[in-house]
C-alpha cells in the first residue's frame, strides 16, 4: 500500500542478490516459482478448493526470495544498465522495461508482462497492458494481481471484475478486511439501535430497517473506498489534461497517506484532500439519503394507505431535508472521523504491527467500532437539531 507499512509488504516480490540491476532474473524466477498469495500462500500445483477468505501474511511474516543473477532475461538488454527492450529495444513491445533506481521498482515491457501473465495462465488486464506500452508496468503490481487471483473466491471475483476494487486490493493488503469489518460493525450497531428504538414494532416496521440498512451498506463501501490508496501501475500516474484534473491528480487519497518518490504530497495538498473528500462525501451522503429516505417514505405511505393510519404514527420525514442532513453529516463528521481512522490504522501499522502483525486486524476492528458508536450518536443529535427526526 502506498499509504501503509502493510501495503509495502509486496507479495511475491523478489530481492536482488547484487546491488546493481544488471542481468536481472526476477521475472524469470517469478514465472517459474510459486508467488505468495494475497489471502494465503499460492502453490502452482494446488487444487481449486480455496477458502472464501483467509488473512494475508504481513511483511514481517514473509521471507523474501533471492533470485540468482547469472542468467539474463530475454529482452531486458545487456550490460550494466538493465534497460532497453526486446530485440533492438526501440518502441513497441520492447519499450519501457528495466530497473528504476529512483523508486526501486522493476518495470516490464508488454512482451515481458504478457509472458509472465501467460506463465500464470491469466489474461493481462487492458490497463496493465497500456501501462506496459506507455512506459513500463510495475513488476510488483503484476505480482500482486496474480496473488489476488490465487486467493479466495471473493477476492478473485473482485480483482477480475471490478478494477476499482482490484487497484485498492493491490495497494492495501487489508482493504477487503477493512470493508468487511466496516460493514459488519455498522450492520451490528445499526441493528441493535433499531431494535432498541422500535421495540415491539421492529418486525412491523422491518421494511424501514431494511431500507436504512441497504443505504448504510452502500455508504460503508463508499467511506472506506474513497480514502483507500490506488495501486500505481506504470512509472508514474497518467498525465491529466486540464488544470482541475491535474490538481486533483496531485492530491493524496487520504490526508495521512504516505508520500513516495513518485507521489510526493505537501501540507497544502493534504488540506486540499480534506476539502475534496468533504465534497465527495457530501454528494454521496445526499444521494444515498435521497434514495434511502425516498424508499422509506414510499413504504410508509403505502403501508398507511392499505392498513390505515394510527394515532401514534409519526409524520413522514421531509425527503430533501433528510438528504441534506445526510450530506452535511457525511461531509463534516464522517470525513473527519474516517480520516482519523485511516491515520490511526497507519500509525499502528508503522509501529506495533511491525513486531506483531496480527494486531493490525484487532486494532482495525476496535477503532472502527468506536468510530461507528461516535458517528451514530452524532447523527442522531444532528437529525434532531435539524428537525428531521
Amino acid at each position: 500500500m502506498q499509504s501503509s507499512a502493510l501495503g509495502n509488504a509486496r507479495s511475491g516480490q523478489l530481492t536482488l542478490a547484487v546491488a546493481r540491476p544488471c542481468r536481472v532474473t526476477r521475472l524469470q524466477a517469478a514465472c517459474s516459482s510459486g508467488t505468495p498469495g494475497f489471502w494465503g500462500q499460492y502453490r502452482p500445483n494446488a487444487g481449486t478448493n480455496r477458502p472464501f477468505l483467509s488473512l494475508p501474511k504481513l511483511e514481517s511474516q514473509q521471507k523474501p526470495v533471492k533470485a540468482s543473477t547469472d542468467i539474463a532475461l530475454p529482452g531486458m538488454g545487456g550490460g550494466d544498465s538493465g534497460l532497453g527492450g526486446g530485440g533492438d529495444g526501440t518502441g513497441g513491445k520492447g519499450e519501457g522495461a528495466g530497473w528504476n533506481e529512483d523508486d526501486g521498482e522493476e518495470y516490464l515491457n508488454l512482451a515481458q508482462a504478457e509472458e509472465l501473465a501467460a506463465a500464470k495462465n491469466i489474461k493481462l488486464p487492458a490497463d496493465f497492458a497500456a501501462a506496459a506500452v506507455e512506459g513500463g508496468l510495475r513488476l510488483s503490481t503484476l505480482q500482486h494481481y496474480i496473488s489476488l487471483l490465487s486467493g479466495g473466491w471473493l477476492t478473485r471475483w473482485l480483482a477480475s471484475t471490478i478494477p476499482a476494487f482490484r487497484d485498492r486490493l493491490i495497494a492495501d493488503r487489508m482493504f477487503l478486511f477493512k470493508v468487511l469489518a466496516e460493514v459488519t460493525i455498522d450492520t451490528g450497531c445499526a441493528t441493535v439501535a433499531e431494535v432498541r428504538k422500535r421495540g415491539d414494532e421492529f418486525w412491523g416496521e422491518f421494511e424501514f430497517y431494511l431500507s436504512d440498512l441497504m443505504v448504510g451498506l452502500v455508504l460503508d463501501v463508499v467511506l472506506v473506498g474513497l480514502l483507500a490508496p490506488v495501486a500505481l501501475k506504470g512509472r508514474k500516474p497518467r498525465a491529466q489534461t486540464g488544470w482541475i484534473k491535474k490538481r486533483l491528480a496531485a492530491l493524496p487519497s487520504a490526508v495521512f497517506e504516505a508520500s513516495t518518490p513518485t507521489r510526493p504530497y505537501t501540507v497544502l495538498g493534504r488540506l486540499g484532500c480534506l476539502g475534496v473528500k468533504a465534497l465527495e462525501y457530501s454528494l454521496a451522503g445526499f444521494a444515498c439519503g435521497l434514495v434511502g429516505q425516498g424508499v422509506a417514505n414510499s413504504l410508509m405511505i403505502v403501508k398507511r394507505k392499505y392498513q390505515g393510519a394510527r394515532e401514534d404514527d409519526v409524520a413522514v420525514p421531509p425527503l430533501i431535508g433528510t438528504a441534506l442532513v445526510w450530506g452535511l453529516f457525511m461531509g463534516v463528521s464522517s470525513n473527519v472521523r474516517y480520516q482519523t481512522v485511516f491515520g490511526l490504522e497507519r500509525l499502528v501499522e508503522l509501529t506495533i504491527a511491525r513486531r506483531f502483525p496480527p494486531i493490525a486486524y484487532g486494532t482495525t476492528v476496535a477503532i472502527r467500532f468506536a468510530n461507528n458508536v461516535i458517528g451514530g450518536e452524532q447523527f442522531v443529535d444532528l437529525a434532531r437539531w435539524a428537525g428531521v427526526q
